[in-house]
């Protein structure tokens, strides 16, 4: 379907069916949970080398939630080399105000470290598939923008109840999402994406 026959020449927004195969065609969803808060903290992101562990202190259940992410695929577990390292703020830091005797390998400091995969430094991870299912509403803000509320339909990975099980509850995907449609000489459609500069 073209941007041509999205419709509308009217001021009262896209229409439902119009906005809905927009959506579907335009919009990646996103099927990310969160990891519960507790957890999220008591994990150190190593910025430089792309990594996130757990630090020895760390409750019993930090490890095993991401044990349960390595066992989901989320992600791995770093090489034994990465765990006879040097922790990132450490090799940052000059000997003068880090003497030699004072640094201790990851292993020393952590219990496990992982690849600091998708966005789990933010403690979100993929465990859903998300599509878009029906319109709920079409807002207009004025004669050429509009906002446009859907449900999406979320099929949960069966990895989850073990994440889940190991973490905590993870915070699911919402139910819902709102886009912005505009409205050119073609029709009501998606915004274009923004040309990178070269």
């Amino acid at each position: 379907m073209t941007c041509a026959l999205w419709i509308a020449a009217c001021s009262n927004g896209p229409s439902k069916a119009a906005a809905l195969d927009a959506i579907q065609a335009g919009i990646k969803e996103d099927g990310s949970c969160t990891l519960p808060l507790d957890i999220l903290s008591s994990l150190k992101v190593q910025h430089a080398t792309k990594g996130i562990c757990v630090p020895k202190e760390a409750s019993p259940k930090v490890k095993a939630c991401v044990e349960a992410l390595v066992a989901a695929n989320i992600t791995h577990r770093m090489p034994d080399d990465y765990m006879v390292a040097w922790p990132d703020d450490v090799s940052a830091s000059s000997l003068s105000d880090v003497p030699a005797y004072e640094r201790r390998a990851r292993n020393l400091v952590f219990s496990t470290c992982v690849e600091l995969a998708g966005n789990l430094r933010d403690g979100r991870f993929n465990c859903a598939e998300a599509r878009a299912e029906k319109i709920l509403r079409v807002k207009t803000t004025d004669e050429t923008h509009a906002d446009v509320t859907y449900a999406r339909e979320i099929g949960l990975k069966p990895s989850l109840p073990a994440i889940d099980a190991a973490c905590g509850t993870a915070t699911r995907p919402p139910g819902e999402a709102t886009v912005a449609f505009v409205k050119t000489e073609s029709g009501w459609g998606l915004p274009a994406p923004p040309v990178s500069a070269h």
